[in-house]
């Protein structure tokens, strides 16, 4: 572990029950383009953001699941001819990715200038950024508050990473009221992205007092409340702390990345297109069994969270969740598992992790 280190965390935090209710205030008069998703405006809660403040320009719902780059740049050059000086990204991580995606932009305003720049064809300088108020109503993917998004190419099946420095949320705005319709499936699949998040932010080389700290926290949260959550989807004080557990993991990721967990689920997502949450977290139960007994500080937080130097309890917790730990149950066979593997060495995540799987 890094002890010599940098945080960084420059987006202002607000959590908290009816926390949405003071979205004027963030807002501060500035002309608002607001991206989210249909199923928000089919449920009244776009009518209901606009009885909150009157700065909302336009609306944009058009958002899928994964991002596609194709898709983005369509609606890009849409966004980009209208007159807003804030993006309000209220969603799940596919909003809250894509509106990244449309807060990049240089003097011609070109969706090529972005998707260059995430495919690294030109250099990381002459853009301007949006600023962003990301409202997330999942409790899984952390974009609100990392420097960082996703975006698929559909025909490379391959995902992309747009990293900036700069290209952290003004504002986090965590309501967990916001989360009490997100169905059982999402609930997972999100709920166990979080805890990726966070136990790939403890093996990982760019881990840090603070980072491990927070990712502690969140790991605890989500073995203690996601079961229970699971039976009991309307449960307030349930979503609040996974919520929370969300966010600690975010404080923690934001700073060191993923790693091998992650960067294996690009290849189970793309050629076996099953969920991020899932594939990022059914390896988790390998990974600790790997690491345990290598690092003295990795042991220690293991420790904390489970109480033991052991997988078992992760696994338990998965079985109880119906989440299978094994490639072969999700359609891998052993020539793709050794595709998978050499996907690794090309993918940045990997070399974040201080756990291998295989020599």
């Amino acid at each position: 572990m890094n002890q010599n280190f940098i945080y960084h965390m420059p987006t202002k935090i607000v959590f908290g029950k009816d926390s949405f209710k003071d979205i004027d205030s963030y807002i501060n008069g500035r002309k608002t383009l607001l991206i989210t998703s249909e199923g928000f405006v089919k449920r009244g809660l776009v009518k209901h953001l606009n009885t909150l403040t009157s700065c909302i320009v336009d609306v944009i719902c058009e958002i899928k699941s994964h991002p596609q780059f194709e898709d983005l740049e369509k609606l890009y050059t849409t966004i980009h001819t209208m007159d807003f000086e804030l993006i309000l990204a209220m969603g799940g991580g596919s909003v809250l990715d894509a509106s990244k995606f449309f807060s990049v932009y240089n003097e011609s305003k070109e969706a090529s200038f972005v998707t260059h720049l995430i495919k690294g064809k030109i250099t990381k300088e002459n853009y301007k950024l949006i600023p962003i108020i990301a409202i997330p109503t999942t409790a899984g993917t952390g974009s609100e508050i990392t420097p960082w998004a996703t975006i698929w190419d559909k025909n490379e099946k391959k995902k992309y990473s747009l990293h900036l420095p700069n290209l952290f949320s003004e504002v986090a705005l965590y309501d967990p009221c916001l989360t009490l319709s997100i169905p059982k499936n999402i609930t997972l699949q999100t709920g166990l992205d979080t805890l990726s998040h966070a136990l790939e932010s403890i093996w990982n080389k760019n881990a840090n007092p603070i980072t491990i700290t927070y990712a502690i926290k969140s790991a605890k949260l989500v073995m203690k409340y996601l079961p229970l959550l699971a039976n009991d989807l309307h449960n307030l004080e349930y979503r609040t702390e996974i919520l929370k557990a969300c966010m600690y993991a975010g404080l923690a990721f934001s700073n060191t990345q993923t790693a091998l967990a992650h960067a294996m689920s690009y290849y189970i997502t793309a050629h076996k297109n099953i969920d991020h949450g899932i594939a990022c977290s059914f390896t988790l139960p390998m990974l600790i069994d790997a690491v345990i007994g290598k690092y003295a500080f990795i042991d220690t937080a293991l420790m904390d969270i489970f109480g033991e130097l052991s997988s078992n309890k992760l696994r338990e917790m998965l079985q109880s969740l119906h989440i299978s730990t094994h490639f072969g149950d999700y359609g891998i066979s052993p020539k793709e598992l050794e595709e998978l593997k050499d996907s690794l060495t090309h993918t940045q995540r990997s070399k974040n992790s201080l756990v291998e799987l295989w020599d």
